[in-house]
């Protein structure tokens, strides 16, 4: 049995002349929750619907639950992907797919999909066409968790959902999650809210895998350089800085690496070092520095 949910290696999408995914290499570990964050256009949904057999790669290796998803249903039958805009017929009533759901999926428990209905006040004889988009997103939550698959993948999930619905599907998520291990990737750019259910962060940016790292490392990998613009350029100096902004009121530079044993220097050196949030840190890896722009801006 392999330790791994998905391996690609060299994987290449492309559109034309648009480069979709480029030459993303990366094992994906069992068992987790997963956010799979990205600005818009980075090539999120692309990477999913690749793994979930729904997209065939241009170039490179893709492996899913040990074999290649394309055309195979004996992998297909082990995942689900669910994004915001399924394809449902909008006569189809909600227990009519849960039904349809329950054939596809040897696993698939119709008792706690019901549970979800009345518990997110979704009425099994409803029309799907009458939902809102976030109750739509609701309801494909359901299904797709209901399925409890070796690998569940959610597409912007919570897509239309206020903060309160928001934070009853991570709630039944992590609870889910618990009774019943397995790999779940979400995709998403609200990563302040999902940091508290994930184990590993995927950031993927332009196309390409910039990092995968378990959720407490990321907490210790970059650091915040505060202080006077030349007191940070002589810290910095032999440092990986990432991003950075020198202004009249303030002036700091983000570093790319463990400082913790450099806090005594920096107090010396007038610098504040400070850790960031996941959430920061893939900002300012996605983030284009532009400072000179910023500045022409003013002037004449």
């Amino acid at each position: 049995m392999t330790d791994y949910v998905i391996n690609t290696k060299g994987l290449m999408k492309s559109y034309g002349s648009n480069l979709a995914i480029n030459n993303i290499s990366i094992d994906i570990k069992k068992e987790g929750i997963i956010g799979l964050i990205g600005r818009n256009g980075s090539g999120k949904t692309t990477f999913m619907r690749m793994c979930a057999g729904l997209l065939n790669k241009t170039d490179g290796d893709l492996q899913v639950l040990g074999g290649k998803p394309m055309d195979n249903l004996e992998i297909v039958d082990r995942l689900v992907y669910t994004y915001h805009n399924m394809a449902y017929d909008n006569n189809l009533k909600l227990i009519d797919i849960i039904n349809s759901f329950q054939i596809m999926y040897k696993g698939f428990d119709v008792s706690f999909a019901l549970k979800l209905l009345k518990y997110f006040e979704l009425n099994e004889k409803q029309k799907y066409k009458s939902l809102s988009q976030g109750m739509a997103s609701v309801f494909n939550f359901i299904c797709a968790i209901s399925t409890r698959a070796e690998l569940t993948m959610l597409d912007e999930p919570v897509l239309g959902m206020d903060i309160t619905v928001r934070r009853s599907v991570y709630e039944v998520l992590l609870r889910d999650y618990t009774e019943n291990p397995r790999t779940i990737i979400i995709s998403s750019h609200l990563l302040s809210e999902l940091e508290g259910i994930l184990s590993e962060i995927i950031l993927i940016n332009k196309g390409q895998l910039l990092l995968y790292k378990d959720i407490d490392e990321m907490k210790e990998i970059a650091y915040r350089v505060d202080g006077n613009a030349d007191s940070i350029l002589n810290f910095t100096r032999d440092k990986k800085v990432i991003y950075s902004r020198t202004g009249l009121l303030y002036s700091f530079s983000i570093v790319f690496g463990n400082l913790k044993d450099e806090m005594s220097i920096a107090t010396k050196s007038n610098i504040t070092l400070s850790t960031l949030r996941p959430e920061d840190l893939c900002m300012y890896l996605t983030q284009e520095n532009k400072e000179e722009e910023l500045k022409c801006l003013w002037e004449e």
